[in-house]
This record gives C-alpha cells, structure tokens and sequence, in this order.
C-alpha cells in the first residue's frame, strides 16, 4: 500500500508540473521523444533530492507527535490543492504550452526547474509523511524506500507517456482526461487523509 499512494502521488504531481511539462513538450515538438525525455528525466533528477532531503525530514519529525499530525494535514491540503487545479483545468480543457523557447530545454534545464523550485520539499514531506501515517505508522527503512521508488516510477510513467505525446499535435482530450482522473484520485486520497489524521489525533 505504501508503494501504491507513493506511485500515484509521484503520477499526480509530475502531471501538474506545467513548466517542466510545457518545456518538454516543446523540445519534443522540435527534436524528439528522445530530446523530451532529457527534459523530464533532467526534472526528475531535480526532484528525486527534494523528495530524498523530504523523507529524511519525515523520518525526523515522525519522532514528535504534534508534527506528524500536523505533516499530515498539510499533505492532506497539498492533495486537495492539486484537485482542485486539475480539474479546473479539466474544465476549462486547459493544455500545456507548447512554444517555450528551445534554450531552455535539455537536460540540466530539466533539472534547474525542479532543483529551483523548494515547493517541492514541503510537497513532498507532507505527502511522506500522510503515506506513512496511513500505511506505515511505525516506518522502517524499507518502507522509505518504497516510498521513494513508488514517487520516481509515478512521475516516471507520466514522463514516459507525455514524452510520446510530445511528438504529435497536442490534444484537449489528452489532457482532459489526464486532469478529470488525477483531480478525482487527488480529492479522494486528501479527503479520506485529513479525515483519517484528525480522527486519530482525536482519538489519541
């Protein structure tokens, strides 16, 4: 279970990243599946520290009481939050830019959006730290790296599927659909998440 909600986590916020999506898609456009890739895997490598430096904060915080609770809530919101921006931008058949300047793509320009972006680390510490109290109150190392390999083989898939996009027209329906399905997975895992913290907090 702890490798699932880490995959879908992982699958959900790649999907939303719009600057590293609309740059890949862009470079795609121009030289290939290949040179989208470098993009998003140059993006994943970024995030891939901020999601390490996040679970070596969990494992911290997970030792004081009132900070898993409240790590919990705040990934509960994060969820709610990409929910909320996905579908809106289902309905408003919202798509990414595709006309980003070519200096921008590659691999290291992959990597300095995400590396640039701290958003990241207080994303991924409050989903790490939701994941462990729903599935593993008690973590282990092992139960870390799943989370860790669950949250790169989502945004790993995601990459791989708009990197194949990437080459033909870009489509609404593509998108629609992309956005209708993380929007709906995201508002379940967040609801269920802040319910499932303040009534174990209550209760304890």
């Amino acid at each position: 279970m702890t490798f699932l909600l880490a995959f879908t986590a992982g699958f959900i916020f790649y999907s939303q990243q719009i600057v590293a999506n609309a740059t890949a898609l862009s470079k795609g456009r121009r030289r290939g599946v290949g040179a989208a890739l470098a993009v998003l895997a140059g993006a994943l490598a970024g995030d891939a520290l901020w999601a390490a430096g996040a679970l070596v904060v969990v494992a911290i915080s997970l030792q004081v009481e009132p900070l898993r609770v409240i790590f919990g809530v705040v990934g509960s919101f994060f969820f709610l939050r990409l929910a909320w921006a996905a579908l809106l931008d289902a309905r408003q058949n919202a798509m990414p830019r595709t006309d980003i300047a070519d200096a921008q793509g590659g691999w290291r320009g992959g990597a300095q959006i995400t590396f640039r972006n701290p958003y990241a680390l207080g994303f991924w510490v409050g989903v790490a730290a939701l994941i462990c109290l729903l599935t593993a109150p008690q973590p282990l190392l092992s139960d870390f790296l799943l989370l860790f390999l669950g949250i790169m083989l989502g945004a790993g898939l995601w990459c791989g599927l708009l990197a194949l996009r990437s080459v033909s027209a870009p489509s609404a329906t593509f998108f629609r659909l992309v956005n209708l399905i993380v929007g709906v997975l995201a508002a379940l895992i967040g609801v269920y998440g802040l319910w499932f913290v303040v009534t174990h907090s209550l209760a304890g």
